[in-house]
């Protein structure tokens, strides 16, 4: 699925992005719930006020976040861009979890397989199909036998009213309501290659 564009693309004020990596060679970024838990503490500590969160899920071995940038003031960017921002936020997230990681598990090296990837989202079916596809990954890999449990994604805050990182009052509005969210995720509950989306999008 990645593409050269994957690691080049540039954050912009307003646009949606497909936000993604994995493990050095396939390997385990989690590995227990703590480790999940710090993850989701850390994303909230750097990027929160950055970006808002559509869906998003964290799968043994990768993640998946599809996010919106906010826009920004001047006195705010202090002479940044939203991009620049954004990215150097992003690299603390990572380097913070995969320091913490490593002296958990005793390892040492590379956590992450490269840079984060990330692709822009211009499409609004793409955009709908992706939060179904974020959603339903878990089951797909084989973590749980039903996604709709997995406690590592935004599936269930967004059935819930109480507060949690995801955007849930954007996610209902654009599905049309909860019922209909429930059922875009029931109806399409199969393999959806998300790839079919990316032409003209991955700029």
């Amino acid at each position: 699925m990645s593409h050269l564009s994957h690691y080049l693309t540039r954050f912009q004020s307003g646009n949606f992005y497909h936000i993604y990596n994995r493990g050095v060679d396939r390997k385990l970024i989690f590995k227990s719930r703590a480790n999940y838990f710090y993850f989701m503490v850390l994303w909230k500590r750097y990027l929160d006020g950055y970006l808002d969160v559509v869906s998003y899920s964290l799968n043994a071995n990768h993640f998946h976040f599809l996010v919106r940038v906010r826009h920004f003031e001047e006195y705010q960017l202090l002479g940044e861009t939203p991009h620049s921002l954004i990215a150097e936020q992003m690299k603390r997230l990572f380097r913070t979890y995969a320091l913490a990681f490593n002296k958990n598990h005793g390892r040492t090296g590379s956590l992450f397989d490269g840079p984060f990837k990330r692709v822009h989202v211009g499409d609004s079916k793409y955009l709908s199909y992706l939060v179904q596809y974020i959603h339903v990954n878990p089951e797909k890999n084989q973590l749980i036998h039903d996604f709709t449990l997995w406690d590592w994604s935004s599936y269930k805050f967004i059935l819930s009213p109480r507060k949690s990182l995801v955007d849930r009052d954007f996610v209902l509005e654009w599905f049309g309501g909860l019922k209909e969210f429930v059922m875009f995720h029931v109806k399409n509950n199969q393999d959806v290659d998300i790839r079919t989306f990316l032409s003209g999008d991955d700029d």
